[in-house]
């Protein structure tokens, strides 16, 4: 689907430009907000990468993975936005904001795209395997109380578990390759 978005808005197709907006802009618009912490800062920031994606479409055919580079866009956007002389005299002034220095930065934009990456696996795992880890890892249930309130074997709770951290184990060991 990806690579029809690519070619379709590469060749001016408006069409194709708004799913795709429709698609990956929450995505872009919560990744900068957790930078951020302004909407109305990370709104405008997002769709700022959507109009360079817009004007320089014609590269599009090239990319070969689109969050990815949408991503990188989206850092590349904050980074210029952080480094603009008038964001920093206002944090300065006013005292509630602390720019960190461009190190710390990169950290944690690589923190929050491992964040977005792992989340995003998560999300495209099967329904009932995405629901077991959930309940394990973010409400800290046991897997037999996991099993109790999905009215399954402790065994495939175990099996489901198992199979979600080895999904992500693939994906991270790519993720570290490239990074």
């Amino acid at each position: 689907m990806e690579k029809h978005w690519l070619r379709a808005i590469a060749c001016g197709d408006q069409k194709a430009f708004d799913e795709l907006f429709i698609e990956y802009f929450p995505k872009i618009k919560k990744f900068l907000f957790g930078f951020l912490e302004s909407d109305a800062e990370a709104e405008d920031l997002a769709q700022d990468v959507f109009v360079k994606l817009w004007q320089n479409r014609s590269f599009l055919e090239n990319v070969d993975n689109l969050n990815a580079y949408l991503y990188r866009m989206s850092k590349n956007m904050l980074f210029n936005y952080l480094k603009h002389p008038q964001i920093k005299e206002l944090t300065s002034i006013s005292n509630f904001l602390e720019i960190p220095t461009m190190e710390k930065l990169e950290e944690i934009i690589f923190a929050k795209e491992l964040e977005v990456l792992i989340d995003t696996t998560i999300d495209r795992m099967p329904t009932q395997r995405k629901t077991i880890f959930n309940l394990s890892r973010k409400e800290k249930l046991t897997n037999t109380e996991i099993a109790t309130r999905l009215k399954i074997s402790k065994r495939t709770v175990e099996a489901h578990i198992s199979a979600a951290l080895s999904d992500l184990r693939k994906v991270l060991y790519i993720f570290f390759i490239f990074f």
